[in-house]
């Protein structure tokens, strides 16, 4: 089938979680248009920024004092952006942001209440608003609302079965829309191998170097890629649950396998202080820091607990120099990716073939809360992947490998998001001509 040209726009965040997700929505519609992806003709920036990387607060409906003064700071958002772009485009996509809490939903509604007031005010012809990864909600003015079935509870089924016109928007996956697969990461591996070569010689690096061409050697590896906290007190991510981890995986080192640990940005500073001194001792475990790193004062503050701030911060701008090591290593053969309960990365892993351990032994979650991180390990295991502590028992039991564990592979939902965005699209069009 032939699609028109249509381009799709979205508002751009720091959260490098959801932003990897918005962007996996506007490739998935930009390959579905035969159009190449351009990232700058993309995003919504604040001004000052080139790039989510720049930005360093979320841009959202509660955090301004009524609607009238978000809209008039959206609104000067999009005349920079049409400035900058030939044709206004069509499609507009958000992501349910988990860490505003109670107000998600509220947010993404008048984030795209402000955007369908901008078109309609400027005479642009009509918008399709949609918002992915989000739970069921009420909304007024999203027009495609994308729900992972692990964010359904019984209460919001019922509500479904009544509520029809809100039926008709609803778009239900297996898993999460995201910016992840093979081709990436084989790309990175390259990439990350020949900085490595580069590096060799910086005498600061040697440890680093050493240990991951042992890592990248071995018969048997595992990768940890870690969450950590939230705001409230839903998730537990600590030194407790740490320690059984790292006890995990000395007894997958005792049976040959090679191991990195990589955090990210709601991994505690404590837990990250543990992983960097316990590793040390270690030949066969490698921890890499891929938190930012606090340049000031400013950043230290404990509100600023996404960036990292201790008593490492010099060896870790050493270690920075490496970049970001994730998803470059699991690039190679016969390597498990374990992700903690509290994160959808598994999905990620889990619909790119990628053998895939979700870990939820030690940690706390509140299941009345967070009933999606729960639904979710349901789902995953132990069809498209497997539970850690059960896979570590078999591998150092039954020595069994990654590769043994012949996992289902989650379905991509990415070609299936943009063609229901454009025959929503379309329906739109349709009923805008009849007006």
């Amino acid at each position: 089938m032939n699609y028109p040209q249509i381009r799709a726009f979205a508002l751009a965040t720091p959260r490098t979680g959801y932003q990897n997700q918005i962007t996996g929505a506007l490739r998935s519609l930009a390959d579905l248009f035969g159009l190449e992806y351009d990232e700058n003709a993309s995003f919504l920036l604040p001004e000052g920024c080139l790039t989510a990387a720049d930005m360093e607060e979320t841009i959202a409906y509660g955090k301004f004092a009524d609607y009238e003064s978000f809209k008039a700071y959206l609104y000067k958002l999009l005349d920079a952006y049409l400035k900058k772009v030939i044709f206004p485009p069509k499609i507009f996509v958000t992501a349910y942001d988990m860490t505003e809490a109670s107000s998600a939903a509220l947010n993404a509604d008048m984030l795209c209440r402000a955007v369908k007031d901008y078109y309609q005010e400027k005479n642009l012809g009509p918008v399709l608003t949609s918002v992915i990864n989000g739970r069921l909600y009420g909304y007024k003015y999203v027009d495609l609302i994308n729900v992972p079935k692990h964010l359904m509870t019984l209460r919001s089924r019922i509500k479904l079965l009544q509520d029809k016109k809100l039926r008709k928007k609803i778009l239900f996956t297996l898993g999460t829309i995201n910016n992840f697969n093979r081709r990436t990461v084989a790309l990175k591996k390259k990439e990350f191998v020949e900085k490595l070569q580069h590096l060799a010689k910086d005498k600061k690096m040697s440890l680093f170097v050493e240990k991951f061409k042992a890592f990248q050697t071995a018969e048997k590896r595992v990768v940890f890629c870690l969450g950590g906290r939230v705001e409230g007190k839903e998730i537990i991510f600590d030194l407790a649950y740490m320690r059984h981890l790292y006890e995990q995986a000395e007894r997958l080192v005792k049976n040959g396998f090679k191991v990195i640990f990589v955090n990210g940005p709601r991994t505690p500073n404590d837990v990250t202080d543990f992983l960097y001194e316990t590793s040390l001792s270690n030949p066969h475990i490698l921890f890499h820091n891929c938190k930012q790193i606090a340049q000031n004062d400013d950043e230290r503050q404990p509100q600023k607990w996404r960036i990292y701030s201790g008593k490492y911060e010099k060896e870790f701008l050493i270690q920075a120099k490496i970049g970001n090591i994730y998803p470059a290593v699991l690039g190679f053969g016969n390597t498990l990716v374990v992700h903690t309960m509290d994160s959808y990365s598994g999905c990620e892993t889990a619909g790119a073939a990628i053998p895939t351990a979700v870990s939820g032994k030690g940690i706390y979650i509140d299941s009345k809360v967070r009933y999606d991180c729960h639904n979710l390990y349901k789902i995953l295991c132990p069809k498209y992947a497997v539970d850690f502590d059960e896979f570590v028992d078999l591998a150092c039991n039954l020595k069994l490998m990654p590769d043994d564990l012949r996992l289902s592979v989650l379905p991509n939902p990415l070609r299936v998001f943009a063609e229901t965005a454009f025959n929503a699209y379309n329906r739109l069009m349709l009923a805008a001509k009849k007006h």
